[in-house]
């Protein structure tokens, strides 16, 4: 009796078309299991055993999920990933795929591309593995490297990155302050950001403040340092002899250019001595 119970409710299997496939292929995980076995007239259980054993493929093979992202950008947990998508860097959503009581993040490379391009800082490029992502990443220094404090320090010619963040926080640099360090981040600033900087040097020339303050750290170092030089210089009018006095950096092309712009213009209005020091 049971045997023709069997019988008489089995359903003969429908086989499998080529286009049903494909669109398993494109859609499994990106919708849920209900609407794609309605669109497909199949049963859930159905649409999974052909994912199974005809396609190989699993639910989350049509987008990165959290972890897979983590470990294509070297990031060690996948929670820092979920807080990028927070702060709005990156992209994702949650996906129809069951994980445990809750359900997958869903991300795509071209969000994730584009989060990179914008803060190619944000990867750990030593960790990252060799492929596109990474090379985008590397693509994106080369074009214009993100600097740190120290570095930006040595290209404006100060010894501590103090002095970088006091022009930060004034507006003389823009930076970006990224995760990591030992407080609240650490500031970068890109290598395009620090030659803008010195085209149009906002900070002071050096002037009678400056010399007044080295006087004072002579003080208190105890320490000589040359303040000013004196040159013998002839006048290119009047052949007199002129003590130039200026600074030390100034040399004697650029002394006599000087002396000559404010000095001699059509009529010498020098005397036996003559202060460039300001």
């Amino acid at each position: 009796m049971m045997r023709r119970l069997d019988r008489r409710y089995a359903r003969a299997k429908r086989p499998w078309t080529q286009e049903e496939l494909d669109l398993l292929l494109d859609k499994y995980g990106l919708v849920s299991d209900l609407d794609l076995a309605k669109l497909l007239q199949r049963s859930p259980n159905a649409l999974h055993v052909a994912a199974v054993r005809r396609l190989h493929i699993s639910r989350t093979m049509n987008f990165y999920t959290a972890t897979t992202v983590a470990d294509e950008l070297g990031i060690g947990c996948p929670k820092t990933i979920i807080w990028w998508v927070e702060k709005g860097w990156i992209r994702g959503r949650r996906s129809h795929v069951a994980a445990g009581y809750n359900t997958r993040w869903e991300f795509h490379l071209p969000d994730i591309e584009a989060c990179i391009r914008e803060r190619p800082w944000l990867p750990h490029l030593k960790r990252m593995p060799r492929g596109y992502l990474r090379s985008v990443v590397m693509e994106e220094y080369e074009r214009d490297p993100w600097l740190s404090c120290q570095q930006a320090a040595a290209m404006v010619g100060l010894k501590t990155d103090d002095a970088i963040q006091r022009y930060i926080k004034r507006g003389w640099i823009p930076a970006v302050k990224a995760p990591g360090g030992p407080w609240q981040g650490r500031w970068i600033i890109r290598h395009s950001a620090v030659e803008a900087f010195l085209a149009s040097d906002p900070r002071p020339k050096r002037s009678d403040l400056a010399r007044v303050n080295i006087l004072a750290s002579m003080r208190r170092k105890g320490e000589p340092r040359k303040l000013s030089t004196r040159w013998l210089i002839s006048c290119p009018s009047c052949r007199q002899d002129v003590v130039v006095t200026a600074l030390p950096r100034l040399h004697g092309p650029s002394i006599m250019q000087r002396f000559a712009a404010e000095y001699c213009n059509g009529r010498c209005s020098h005397g036996a001595y003559v202060d460039l020091m300001k």
